[in-house]
């Protein structure tokens, strides 16, 4: 069972590594240079780089502002909990504030240990509906998704399109394997060209495909989700958990 004061040390954990953020590696990707990126300093939300997603009941909890917060010290956490007999989880993205194409995309994050919570970091095109076509409408491009109750060691990457109805298709999941790290923050990086997605985990390059390739621009996801049906059930007694971001920061390739 995952109690409150371990999800506390994470906090302390997130302050006395991510607040060295200039020691970070290098992206694993040459030739590319920093044009956007929230290091989530403060105490508040940056609304003119993300707003709230959705704030309705998804899946098994309601999406909710309150579960969205930075600690002050140089993270950004988007809780699962409780409110009376509700869960309440949280979903921010930048869709109208920034939207781009091709590049490659990277977060440092602290994952979730509480099975039935799910957590992702993906790329979306607003133009992505019913009987569309990547490479015209764009797609759902999940960077990194976990659920503990699935395989705690991995995590997944997938392709969505053609909407969320009875024409949705799936490339995918394929899975990369999680190294124990010192810390228990991960990168995840993925380079979009005009012709490859190729993904990376701390800086290793785990899978590469040149199908369904978006040609249009989409924004960026973070989203912390319960849903019974895709991370199995979930005990209220074990919240709260936490999605901790350190940084989320996109690059474009130099002209």
């Amino acid at each position: 069972m995952f109690f409150l004061p371990v999800f506390l040390s994470m906090h302390i954990q997130c302050f006395t590594l991510a607040g060295k953020k200039e020691d970070q590696p290098e992206i694993p990707v040459k030739g590319y240079k920093l044009i956007w990126k929230d290091e989530f300093n403060g105490n508040t939300l940056d609304r003119t780089k993300w707003k709230y997603r959705g704030l309705v009941k998804r899946g098994d909890a309601f999406n909710s502002t309150s579960a969205v917060k930075l600690d002050g010290k140089g993270c950004l956490i988007i809780e699962a909990k409780t409110k009376g007999d509700s869960i309440l989880a949280g979903i921010i993205d930048t869709e109208k504030i920034f939207e781009t194409k091709y590049g490659y995309f990277e977060c440092r994050a602290s994952l979730p240990k509480t099975p039935g919570i799910w957590v992702g970091f993906w790329l979306q095109s607003s133009a992505n509906q019913d009987n569309s076509t990547p490479e015209k409408n764009g797609l759902e491009i999940d960077i990194f998704e976990y659920a503990p109750h699935n395989r705690k060691d991995a995590v997944a990457h997938a392709l969505h399109w053609g909407g969320y109805g009875p024409t949705h298709k799936i490339e995918g999941p394929v899975y990369s394997s999680l190294s124990k790290t010192t810390d228990g923050f991960h990168t995840f990086g993925l380079e979009w060209t005009e012709d490859t997605y190729t993904v990376f985990v701390d800086g290793v390059k785990m899978h590469s495909s040149n199908a369904l390739i978006s040609k249009v621009s989409e924004f960026i996801v973070l989203s912390l989700e319960a849903n019974k049906q895709v991370a199995g059930p979930l005990n209220p007694k074990d919240l709260p958990d936490g999605f901790i971001v350190d940084y989320v920061r996109v690059y474009k390739k130099n002209k």
